[in-house]
């Protein structure tokens, strides 16, 4: 299919709220300098749906190279960071910071960083998604575990359950004792939901973080 018909198939993909999406996919699978200047275009326009499939393009255009950047990757920072400071919808928004995570742009932290109190729920949701991606591979930074230990806790599932997986799965170079501090005060604070967030860490993944099933199996009720 031509290149052109894809981005206009992929702009009906944007309208459906599940379901498959080929044509936007398709689209990812052809990072040439045409669609990558397409996809920046629509980040100029003014129907939120357009901004949206330009963002989406763009996060997740083309393959990783060894470096976890992609084809564009620098010039789609440039790109993104030139239309966050002036996003009004909060739904394109959290696109836009999601490209900022695919694309592993650390430089960005603090920028992702500013958004975590956000009054809506999908720019939240996003800053937890992004953050490992953005935070240091070495070690991770105490104002990434600040964001995400008070993401943790947000009123939203979806973003607890984001943030909760990155600090018992995802976070590195942290002491087991700092990790069984976590976990008590979040188990001690959190409702019923909160705590099955935590068992479901800390029990039933293969790879579950041992100092959160430790103190699990000392709590009563989770």
């Amino acid at each position: 299919m031509a290149t052109d018909d894809l981005f206009a198939r992929a702009l009906d993909e944007i309208g459906m709220d599940e379901g498959p999406a080929p044509c936007l996919v398709a689209l990812h699978g052809r990072p040439t300098r045409h669609v990558f200047e397409g996809a920046v275009g629509l980040l100029a326009c003014e129907e939120p749906a357009k901004r949206e499939l330009g963002a989406r393009i763009l996060r997740e255009l083309g393959p990783y190279d060894t470096e976890g950047r992609r084809p564009f990757t620098p010039e789609t920072i440039e790109a993104v960071l030139r239309e966050i400071p002036g996003e009004p919808d909060p739904g394109v928004l959290s696109w836009l910071i999601s490209v900022l995570g695919y694309h592993n742009a650390r430089e960005t932290l603090d920028l992702v960083l500013g958004y975590q109190g956000h009054t809506a729920q999908p720019v939240r949701f996003a800053v937890a998604a992004a953050l490992p991606s953005l935070a240091d591979p070495e070690r991770t930074q105490d104002r990434v575990v600040e964001a995400l230990l008070k993401l943790s806790e947000d009123e939203d599932e979806a973003v607890r359950w984001y943030a909760l997986y990155a600090l018992f799965q995802e976070t590195v170079a942290v002491t087991d004792e700092q990790r069984t501090e976590w976990a008590r005060a979040l188990i001690k604070r959190g409702d019923g939901d909160r705590r099955a967030q935590l068992h479901h860490l800390g029990t039933t993944l293969d790879n579950a973080d041992t100092a959160l099933r430790a103190v699990l199996e000392l709590a009563p009720g989770t």
